[in-house]
Formats: C-alpha cells, sequence, structure tokens
C-alpha cells in the first residue's frame, strides 16, 4: 500500500457521481486526486470527456484539473497523488480492491444489489480496511433498519453506515454528471451534502472547517 496517496475504493452500485463530487472536494482542500474506472459498466468513464486522441487506458486524462485513467492499477500512480479513488462497479474480486485503505460498500434497496454483496468472497480483505456501507435510494427508516440487519450478518466489520433517501435532486446531479460532464454543486440535496461532509472529516480526517470553506468554492464554481 502507497506511503504517500490514500487509495480509497467504491465496490457495488453506480457511485460515480459521489467520487466526482468528493474530487473536486479534494481538489479545493489542495489534493492532488487520480480517478480510476476498474468498474464493470464504465459509468464513471462517461462523465469523463475524453480527447479523440488520448486513451485512458493508456494515458492520463485530465479533467477540471483531476487526472483520470481506466482499469489501471492503483500502484503506478501512489507516489504521485494524495489520493486515488478507484471505481470497481460490482467487481467484488479485483485484484485492486485489497490495495484500497478505505472501501465504500455502495447499495439500494433492490434485493439483487443487496445479495450480491451476501456472497461476497473477500471478507479477509475487509478486515484488513476500513469498510463503510452507502444505502441509496431508501423510501424509510423502516426499509433502512431492515436492510441494515440483513447486510450486518453478512459483513460484521463495517465502521459506519450511511443512509440516503430518495430525493429527485441528486437523482437529476447525477445523470447531469454524463450528459454534461462537469461537476456542479448549485444544487444538492441537505442529506448528500451532510454524506460528503462526514466522509471527510470523519473518514479522511480533514478539519471542518476547512471542509465547510472547500464545499463554499465548489457551490461558487471553483
Amino acid at each position: 500500500m502507497s506511503i504517500n496517496a490514500k487509495t480509497i475504493g467504491f465496490l457495488g452500485i453506480e457511485a460515480y457521481d459521489l467520487i466526482l463530487f468528493l474530487s473536486k472536494l479534494l481538489l479545493n482542500l489542495n489534493q492532488k486526486v487520480l480517478l480510476i474506472d476498474n468498474s464493470d459498466t464504465g459509468a464513471l468513464t462517461c462523465c469523463i470527456p475524453v480527447p479523440d486522441s488520448l486513451n485512458p487506458k493508456v494515458s492520463k486524462v485530465s479533467y477540471q484539473k483531476i487526472d483520470f485513467v481506466k482499469e489501471r492499477a492503483s500502484s503506478e500512480y501512489e507516489k504521485a497523488y494524495d489520493f486515488i479513488l478507484i471505481d470497481f462497479g460490482f467487481k467484488v474480486n479485483h485484484k485492486e480492491i485489497g490495495n484500497c485503505s478505505i472501501l465504500y460498500l455502495i447499495t439500494d434497496k433492490q434485493q439483487h444489489n443487496t445479495l450480491r454483496f451476501h456472497n461476497l468472497k473477500l471478507i479477509h480483505v475487509l478486515k484488513e480496511q476500513e469498510t463503510y456501507l452507502i444505502i441509496k435510494d431508501l423510501l424509510n427508516s423502516e426499509s433502512a433498519a431492515y436492510l441494515t440487519d440483513s447486510l450486518r450478518d453478512k459483513i460484521n466489520n463495517i465502521k459506519q453506515y450511511f443512509y440516503l433517501f430518495e430525493d429527485d435532486i441528486d437523482r437529476e446531479n447525477m445523470v447531469s454528471l454524463q450528459y454534461n460532464n462537469e461537476v456542479k454543486f448549485r444544487r444538492q440535496s441537505g442529506q448528500y451534502k451532510n454524506l460528503l461532509m462526514q466522509i471527510l472529516t470523519e473518514a479522511l480526517q480533514f478539519n471542518r472547517t476547512e471542509v465547510i470553506l472547500a464545499y463554499k468554492k465548489a457551490k461558487r464554481g471553483v
């Protein structure tokens, strides 16, 4: 594992919106950030305007002062960056997962997605990592409790649970990232902003005042 970069993995359903918003805030916190799309869907790649002359599997693409590559090993870049954010999609046995110091498991209320976590074969890896669970698109607190209990039985070392309830603003922002290829903070739900704040201040241990200033800069389009 890198002595320089902190490598964060995102495993499960689409997390490209969270990855992009976090990367923008990290940039505003004066961190050098690399994004890697190692997913099965390529959803993150759809958000990056890649010039015809570049292949992100071979060359880095610069995107709003954040670098991006596709299907590459984090070890190639760990000495050059402060943070490396990797999208794995549902590649639950990807060899790069073991190189992540922090791992976010992301699911929603749909049973076929939660069942994919029930069959995880990397529990031995998760024991060595700081692991969090995000459940998206919830309808109510009752469904949140049911899903939490269901997953806790299978993965018992999750440090913290985060819940995101269905919100039209968050869904619109997610789709906009792919079609407009620009990270904007003009409108965000309170729950989504709180999630970003908690990740940065608690998991990544940035000063809260600095994070608030970074968020305000992002709101202004900086």
